[in-house]
């Protein structure tokens, strides 16, 4: 009967969900007192002030307002731009894709490589824990993960079905297996910023010169130092781990996940080997962005530029914000070329890059969904997940 009535009874409302409503006047004073009040800022704050409403009525009502709050940030960030002549693409961009296509090809190519790097990073790491899986049957967990991740909602979709699918196909313990999968996900954090790193060292100059992306030098500096720890940790777990022969003491939480964490890198090159295909992975998506870059025509910017550019446009479309980062990508991305060489349209190149680039990454969803269906209609059983 409790049981009952609790399925019954609507899902308790955050409290933070009351921002968004908060938010709204203070955009409204915002467009007010800016000096130019039909200037792209300007604009862009009206897109998302009526983008916010929807929420903002269905939170009033008593009603949870995330969701809605997200969908409609992503379509008044679409209308933004669809709304600026300097952002939305048009004929010029799809001819210049045509005459292109050999780059657009290879940019695409470059995509699909990142599922296939971190399959090997995924399985390198499974293997030291124990779980028999084939680096074959790596990839499509990866591919299917990648599936979840874009056509569900939410951005960890993906993480789940893949702790899932190792407690339903390799008789992995749940524990070990969120433990694997969480490191997996963690050990791109590094990798990510080296790239960064390695786009700040190269092209300096232009950093110390953009008073705003300067400005992320001490955060970059920061988010350096937690990597330095996180892998020297992880380097000393896995060494006590090897030398006490796979036995480790479990008292208390933090025994019992010290132990799971250093199960994944007992084996010497483990780590460095994680780290160098998490580096090749965040490469191809750069490499993959400076050929759609390089076919629509964008002037102005460097090579090496786009190992600082590509990685902070993909970190905005990670965050929080739009499902799946739409609209918010695109603008991070026509924003950061535009400032790389302002005034040669390459704002309006950076939202084609984004497009396809976003293109490429569904067109991998859709190969792992293939994947997952085809599994599961194989027979009972550990092989339909082999």
């Amino acid at each position: 009967m409790n049981a009952a009535r609790r399925k019954s009874e609507p899902p308790d409302i955050s409290p933070w969900e009351w921002l968004p409503v908060l938010l709204l006047p203070a955009l409204a004073v915002f467009r007010i007192v800016l000096d130019d009040p039909e200037g792209a800022l300007s604009r862009l704050t009206l897109f998302v002030s009526v983008g916010l409403a929807p929420g903002v009525i269905w939170r009033v009502l008593g009603r949870s307002s995330w969701g809605v709050h997200r969908v409609f940030f992503a379509l008044s960030l679409v209308a933004f731009v669809v709304d600026n002549p300097a952002l939305r693409p048009d004929s010029r961009s799809w001819r210049r894709i045509q005459e292109n296509w050999p780059l657009v090809s290879l940019g695409f190519l470059s995509s699909f490589a990142q599922p296939f790097l971190g399959s090997l990073r995924t399985h390198r790491l499974l293997r030291d824990s124990g779980v028999g899986i084939s680096q074959y049957a790596s990839l499509r967990l990866c591919l299917s993960g990648t599936f979840f991740n874009i056509f569900l909602p939410g951005a960890n979709g993906g993480d789940a079905y893949r702790v899932y699918a190792l407690t339903r196909g390799y008789g992995t313990g749940f524990a070990p297996a969120i433990a694997s999968i969480t490191l997996d996900r963690l050990l791109g954090l590094p990798s990510l910023i080296l790239v960064v790193a390695l786009g700040m060292a190269l092209d300096y100059g232009f950093l110390r010169a953009n008073r705003l992306l300067g400005n992320l030098i001490p955060f970059i500096a920061v988010a350096a130092a937690v990597c330095v720890v996180l892998v020297g940790y992880l380097a000393v777990a896995g060494k006590s781990r090897r030398r006490a022969d796979g036995s480790a003491a479990k008292s208390g939480w933090t025994g019992r996940a010290h132990a799971l964490i250093a199960t994944n890198v007992t084996r010497r090159w483990t780590l460095p080997l994680a780290l160098f295909y998490g580096f090749l992975s965040h490469a191809a998506c750069i490499v993959s962005c400076l050929c759609f870059g390089e076919a629509l025509g964008v002037r102005g910017v460097p090579a090496l530029r786009y190992f600082l550019l590509v990685p902070l446009a993909m970190t905005i479309n990670s965050l929080p914000g739009a499902p799946g980062g739409v609209g918010q990508g695109e603008l991070a991305m026509a924003t950061l070329l535009d400032m790389a060489a302002p005034g040669l349209e390459n704002a309006q190149a950076g939202v084609v890059v984004m497009l396809l680039f976003r293109l490429s990454t569904m067109a991998t969803g859709l190969w792992g969904g293939a994947y997952y269906a085809l599994g599961k209609r194989s027979a009972d059983g550990a092989e339909a997940w082999r």
